[in-house]
This record gives C-alpha cells, sequence and structure tokens, in this order.
C-alpha cells in the first residue's frame, strides 16, 4: 500500500478509535451470544445491571451522560432484549458468573467497577461483590429489591388474599417472555441466598428510593412502606449507604428522572477517585 494511502487511513482509524460513539456488538458468553453496548473510555467502569424483565435500553437516558466521563456498560440479559436464550436457571449464581465473563471479554475486568443496578440488578449488585470483592469500589443501588419484602408483605395479607394474588402472579407469568419467566422463578432463591451473609463492605453505596404511590392501590402503599423500612435496616447493617428518595418517579427512576441517577454516578466518581 502507498504512504499516500496509508497516512489518511491511520488518521482515520485514530480519530475514529477515539470518538465516543456507542458500540452495539455481540460477545459470545456460555456459548450464547450476548448483546452488549459499551460506551466510552477511561475508568472506573460504570456497569448498569438492569431489573428483572429489562434490557439495556432501560439505562440509555443515564449512559448517554455517564460514557461522556468514563467507560460504561450495558447489556440484555438472556432470553431478553437482542441476547440469545440460555438453557440454565436464572440464579445469582449463573447470572454472576456470567457478567463476570463478560467483563473478562471486555477487558475490564481488572479495572475498578461502579455497579449500577436497578431492582433485581441491585441483588446482582450485590452478590457480585459478594463474590468478587476485590474491584468494586463503589455500588448504587436503583429502587433495588429486598430478600425480606416478600415474606414481610406475605404477613400483612389474609389467606385469602393471598390466593388470589398468587393465582394472579400465575397467570401473568404465562404471558411474559420465555427469558423474563425464568428470571421471575428465581426471585425466591435469590432472595434465599442473600439472606445467608451479611454484606460487610466499606465501599461507598448509594441507595435511590421511589415513594410514588398509586393511592388507589392499597397493597402497593403497603408494599411501599415495608420497602422503606427495609431499606432503612439495610442502612443500619451498612451505614455509609446514602439513601436519596423522590416521589416523582415510579418504580424506573432511571428513566423517570434520569438526571437524578447521573447525578448519584457523578457524585460516586468524584468519591472514588
Amino acid at each position: 500500500m502507498h504512504h499516500t494511502v496509508l497516512l489518511p487511513l491511520l488518521v482515520f482509524l485514530i480519530f475514529s478509535s477515539c470518538s465516543n460513539e456507542p458500540h452495539y456488538h455481540f460477545v459470545k458468553i456460555r456459548g450464547k451470544q450476548q448483546h452488549v453496548l459499551t460506551w466510552g473510555k477511561g475508568e472506573p467502569v460504570v456497569v448498569f445491571l438492569s431489573g428483572g424483565g429489562s434490557g439495556l435500553k432501560d439505562f440509555k437516558p443515564v449512559q448517554q451522560v455517564i460514557c461522556k466521563t468514563t467507560k460504561t456498560i450495558s447489556y440484555d440479559k438472556f432470553g431478553l432484549g437482542k441476547s440469545e436464550l440460555i438453557d440454565t436457571p436464572r440464579t445469582l449464581e449463573n447470572i454472576t458468573e456470567e457478567l463476570q465473563e463478560l467483563l473478562e471479554k471486555e477487558e475490564s475486568i481488572d479495572m475498578p467497577l461502579i455497579l449500577v443496578g436497578h431492582s433485581m440488578g441491585g441483588y446482582v449488585a450485590r452478590y457480585y461483590l459478594h463474590r468478587y470483592p476485590e474491584n468494586v469500589i463503589g455500588i448504587i443501588l436503583i429502587d433495588p429489591g429486598s430478600e425480606f419484602l416478600h415474606e414481610e408483605y406475605r404477613k400483612t395479607r389474609t389467606e385469602k388474599e393471598l390466593q388470589e394474588e398468587d393465582s394472579l402472579l400465575s397467570a401473568q407469568i404465562k404471558r411474559i417472555p420465555k427469558g423474563f419467566q425464568m428470571e421471575v422463578n428465581a426471585y425466591n432463591q435469590h432472595d434465599s441466598l442473600l439472606q445467608t451473609f451479611a454484606m460487610e463492605t466499606t465501599i461507598p453505596i448509594t441507595l435511590l428510593e421511589s415513594n410514588s404511590i398509586d393511592e388507589n392501590d392499597p397493597s402497593e402503599k403497603k408494599l411501599i412502606e415495608i420497602q422503606k423500612r427495609l431499606y432503612r435496616e439495610f442502612q443500619k447493617k451498612v451505614p455509609q449507604t446514602k439513601i436519596i428518595s423522590t416521589s416523582k418517579s415510579g418504580h424506573f427512576i432511571q428513566l423517570d428522572e434520569p438526571n437524578l441517577v447521573i447525578g448519584a454516578i457523578h457524585e460516586m466518581l468524584v468519591k472514588v477517585q
């Protein structure tokens, strides 16, 4: 190749590699294709972990801002979005090992990590920290699940109410995508597993909670009350946890109030520098 052709090509490659464009691609994890979005450069790496039945789109309004500061990773869980369905149960052990493999293939395994987990993604963030505490330097939990919520809520219901709710849930599960069904089927195991160990860590943690309640739904009001109490019990056990409350958002704070989540991540990035 002539030098006159090579030089412009090199310049193009240098500038295109430096451009801050979203990089959607597939990575083979456990023999299956996982749909991944990496965006931005630098460290710590901010890893977004979506909730049950959700994919990487949930974090786009946040990720497209945070990527201007550092490297970010989001992904569609198996059986959701553009990722292939996988046979293995959606236990925290399996999901965490898959995340570890993904970070290895994205060459981020040895970089400092900030995990941002929404709902069920909060379970994944906490269990990943338990298994691989070496590189996690901060966690942000967005309206996360609590391993005690289900049993505490059931204590407030009559036997008849529980039967009706269980029947309704069973019918709803049959209508959701297979990947989401597999996640729901593992929820009880998530609770059981997280109850087996204390969260012993000194890293900064931020927890964003939604206080938005449908006043016409008394069961939702009861759930929110229990959840708020459980979050504060969590804070007593892990006292460096900062709680940010909002009544403007529903469960998906990252979509309803992305700036609140962006602000929490930016604050965390400053704190861990």
